[in-house]
């Protein structure tokens, strides 16, 4: 090593000589020193490939590693859980104790940063048992620095759920998200492709499915410290069912059908940012593969709109958890009569990392 730092005292710029100063550095633990051996390549050439690979190896080694939690408790009344159209006997109002467990683990394995996504959930309705459900999931797997500001998380996963106390189905997936960060914005996509295999009790169909989901977030947009969601998403699904209802929101029993649409949202900071004031408005559309009840040859086509208010209290009262409370309007308006409904939603809801 010391023969290399003596000719680099002799030819600073010479890009290969950094290079190996720089694997030198590596192999005795002085990473700082390799860096600023990596650094000085990169500032003469950006593209020089053999130098941007090696300092994002030694980048990643120098990452610590991050394990963390969020728990999600709250109580949540709906008008309509059943998404029954108005007039149906069963469709009666319920409240249920929600819970969630989400997990993010990032590490550095092999020189490879590896990121773990984990989601366990589930609703316990009061009255209505027959929406009982649970949902456990994990995916885990590379992440790749494609620009400096670019990353591609690839996780194979599974997911199970239960529901009414009894399997629902299980998936086997692959989750590809491209996200970008850049001063406080981000943008990501994911593309989720599963395969569902559905109990047959629940007179439910195996299947593809392919959901990509886009998150765009825009900070600062209108005052300093509001936020600003674009949240597109567009869904092919194999899978039918006649199983119970609640297919917008929970995904029970999906459907043959293609969905598309957006959701837009917008908080603001109020009361000198101890509180953020947010509004969302949802649009989806779904045709399905399936016949309008009683009509022969006209396909079964929907439209939903979901506008939404929220409030959120960070670290209420001083604690250590985040206090949200949110309502949200659900109508859907379908050319099958029977398929139509409304649904109120109120729900409020402590969030906590750990």
């Amino acid at each position: 090593m010391a023969t290399v730092f003596g000719q680099l005292l002799l030819q600073p710029d010479d890009p290969a000589l950094n290079i190996r100063y720089a694997e030198l550095a590596m192999a005795k633990g002085e990473t700082r020193k390799a860096f600023a051996a990596l650094e000085r390549v990169l500032a003469a050439d950006p593209d020089n490939r053999e130098a941007r690979r090696a300092y994002a190896k030694i980048k990643n080694k120098l990452k610590p590693k991050v394990t963390e939690f969020t728990l999600l408790t709250g109580l949540s009344w709906e008008s309509n859980p059943r998404q029954l159209p108005g007039g149906d006997p069963r469709a009666d109002s319920d409240a249920s104790f929600e819970t969630a467990l989400l997990l993010y683990d990032e590490r550095t394995i092999a020189s490879r940063r590896w990121r773990t996504l984990g989601q366990a959930s589930g609703h316990l309705m009061f009255d209505i048992d027959e929406l009982n459900d649970l949902y456990l999931s994990i995916a885990s797997g590379p992440v790749f620095d494609i620009t400096k500001k670019t990353q591609l998380h690839i996780a194979p996963g599974a997911a199970t759920s239960w529901l009414d106390n009894d399997w629902l189905y299980q998936d086997g997936f692959v989750r590809m998200a491209l996200e970008r960060r850049n001063k406080g914005n981000a943008q990501t996509v994911t593309t989720t492709v599963k395969y569902r295999d559905t109990n047959s009790d629940f007179n439910g169909d195996d299947g593809w499915i392919v959901r990509v989901d886009g998150r765009f977030l825009k900070t600062d947009r209108f005052r300093q410290g509001d936020a600003f969601y674009f949240l597109p998403r567009f869904t092919y699904s194999e899978p039918g069912g006649s199983g119970p209802g609640r297919v917008f929101q929970s995904a029970l029993f999906p459907g043959n059908y293609i969905e598309y649409g957006a959701r837009v949202l917008y908080y603001t900071p109020v009361l000198s940012k101890k509180a953020y004031l947010g509004a969302g408005l949802g649009l989806y559309g779904r045709d399905y593969d399936q016949n309008v009840a009683l009509v022969a040859n006209k396909e079964r086509s929907d439209t939903m709109l979901v506008p939404s208010a929220h409030l959120l209290l960070p670290k209420f009262r001083g604690s250590n958890f985040d206090l949200r409370m949110d309502y949200r309007y659900e109508h859907n308006d379908s050319n099958d009569p029977t398929e139509d409904f409304n649904n109120h939603v109120i729900s409020v809801t402590t969030v906590r990392k750990f």
